[in-house]
């Protein structure tokens, strides 16, 4: 990123002001040329009788040639402006000045009539009042009004003074006086606004350097992203291919030693999947691909699945929970806000070593309040902040995974934004803390009614059903065949769609779903290769993508794609409910 300190040097910033004041003053050419016309006009009239017409006429026509020349530069000016022509420009003002305080001096000089007191008064008070409107048009540009107002009164005062008697004497002080302080004054105008301009410009610079940084910003979160993605890709590409073979391996193995060893391998894979969850949870929560609409629902739902789940964790912690009793009917997204909750309930069980927990539903005027409350270690205000960062955690500098990842407040933050939901934390050291999560009252009213749980209607696996796996990587294949094998299904994998497609035709069986990697050989997507094998069977068959990807833009397209979506790598029980949501009614 360029230094800011030299993006705009002072000379530089200099002229830009010169530029601005140039254009201020040209814009007043139309006015300062009206109040001229009109003035000089008055003034021959009142003169006609006491003056030679010879000379009012030539001043006149001397007067209406100047303004004729300042309108004739006034047009070009307007008609295009070139910052390039800038010394040009000031040139201009200043002779179009000058010209117009040696026509004015003369024009003194020349309705100066002698013996008649109340004339020359009447012409010295002329040129004060012209040399009085300049000072709001010519102090922005000070040249151009040293140019016009000492040379327009200098003619009259020489003349009172070459007069030389008291009266004569007293109105050429006056005169002088009013040129002086006008004069100081002017400079002070001239000096605040300079200033003026000079900020209004700082601020511009300002505001261009905070466009910079914001820009510098998002390119940085970008590549952040696509860090994320790239690195998220690679690592599950492994990873997944392990889940698969201790997922088979555990249910072959039988002694206790190897299933002992098997299941830790299997929990230092989900330690590693929590992870790669959570970071898809910010990309998916960042890419706006997880589904916000919002519903109707009972608070009881959530609140009775979690405490089922954190009941047995927080006895191993010697902790107790407390649950609301009474359920509320809420408008929002189920899945998101049990997501916020989930969150807020672990942190608690985290930084909890004594005590209990409190989760309550207050309702308020236009939302119901659920807070989550303990007796844990607190939180200093200096820290409260900056704990809904990303890998933020207190009390963990040796980045001790059991103690979490510093990504669920971030999900948290990110879930109540989506959601429109209000967020808020409460704490003290060495007191606990309070953080609730303000969400909107049930738009209907919704009565308690018993549903079966997901399960009860889950189809059974049909009977040998046959899968096309699609994937580049081979150990990834030979690990889905192993687990989709012992499930009793008939798989067919192959690297890329020419070798499923062939052997499925050697086959001559109809598939009853797809599994397919997004990435494959060749720079065909996943969405490509199902879309083949639809054409080649002539019917569209139940399709799932698995991606390790988590860049936003992709995300997109996935979501817009209408088949299933799961994320490496894939737990077997998402895999096994896919089976089971296959129809069983095709010809085997």
């Amino acid at each position: 990123m360029t230094d800011s300190s030299n993006r705009h040097p002072p000379q530089e910033k200099l002229n830009k002001v010169s530029v601005e004041q140039v254009k201020t003053l040209y814009e007043s050419v139309a006015s300062l040329v009206m109040i001229n016309l009109v003035v000089s006009s008055a003034l021959v009239y009142t003169f006609w009788e006491l003056v030679a017409h010879s000379l009012l006429i030539g001043w006149m026509a001397a007067m209406l040639l100047m303004l004729c020349a300042r309108v004739m530069v006034y047009l070009a000016f307007k008609r295009r402006f070139d910052e390039n022509k800038l010394k040009q420009y000031q040139a201009f003002l200043i002779l179009g000045s000058a010209s117009a305080g040696i026509i004015w001096g003369i024009g003194g000089l020349i309705m100066y009539v002698p013996g008649q007191l109340e004339y020359q008064l009447f012409i010295i008070l002329s040129l004060l009042a012209m040399s009085a409107g300049s000072a709001f048009s010519l102090s922005i540009y000070l040249p151009a009004y040293f140019a016009f107002v000492p040379l327009m009164l200098a003619p009259i005062i020489l003349r009172l003074l070459f007069i030389g008697d008291t009266i004569h004497i007293a109105l050429a002080s006056v005169t002088i006086i009013f040129l002086v302080a006008q004069t100081i004054f002017n400079l002070k105008i001239n000096k605040s606004l300079t200033h003026a301009m000079s900020l209004r410009y700082e601020n511009l610079e300002l505001i261009e350097q905070l466009q910079e940084q914001k820009a510098e910003a998002e390119r940085a979160n970008r590549a952040k992203s696509s860090f994320l993605a790239a690195a998220s890709h690679d690592l599950r590409q492994p990873l997944y291919a392990l889940t698969l073979f201790t997922s088979a391996l555990e249910e072959r193995v039988s002694s206790p030693e190897d299933l002992r060893i098997t299941r830790q391998i299997t929990r230092s894979a989900d330690s590693l999947q929590s992870l790669f969850d959570a970071l898809l949870d910010i990309s998916k929560l960042d890419a706006g691909t997880i589904d916000t609409q919002k519903s109707d629902f009972l608070l009881a739902g959530i609140i009775d699945k979690m405490a089922f789940e954190f009941d047995t964790q927080a006895a191993q912690h010697k902790l107790t929970i407390d649950w609301p009793i009474q359920s509320f009917a809420v408008h929002s997204n189920p899945i998101l806000l049990e997501q916020i909750l989930r969150n807020y309930v672990a942190n608690a069980l985290r930084y909890t070593p004594k005590g209990g927990i409190q989760v309550s539903c207050t309702p308020r005027e236009d939302c119901i309040e659920i807070c989550v409350s303990d007796t844990g270690i607190g939180i200093a205000i200096e820290d409260q902040r900056a704990i809904f960062d990303e890998f933020y955690q207190l009390g963990n500098p040796e980045r001790d995974r059991q103690k979490g990842l510093g990504l669920g407040l971030s999900i948290v933050k990110r879930a109540a934004e989506q959601l429109g939901h209000r967020i808020d934390l409460k704490s003290e050291p060495g007191r606990g803390s309070e953080f609730s999560v303000s969400v909107s009252r049930a738009l209907e009213n919704i009565s308690i009614a018993n549903e079966n749980s997901a399960e009860s209607h889950t189809p059974s696996i049909s009977t040998q059903p046959l899968i096309l796996v699609i994937d580049d990587e081979e150990s990834i294949r030979e690990g889905l065949q192993e687990l989709l094998g012992q499930w009793g299904c008939d798989v067919i994998a192959g690297g890329n769609t020419a070798e499923v497609i062939l052997q499925l035709d050697a086959i001559q069986r109809q598939p009853h779903g797809i599994i397919s990697d997004y990435r494959l050989q060749d720079g065909q997507t996943g969405l490509e290769a199902i879309d083949s094998i639809h054409k080649h069977c002539g019917d569209t068959i139940p399709a799932l993508i698995v991606t390790g990807d988590t860049e936003q833009g992709l995300l997109i397209t996935l979501k817009a794609s209408g088949h299933q979506v799961l994320h490496k790598p894939v737990p077997p029980a998402k895999l096994r409910a896919f089976l089971r949501s296959l129809p069983n009614d095709r010809t085997g």
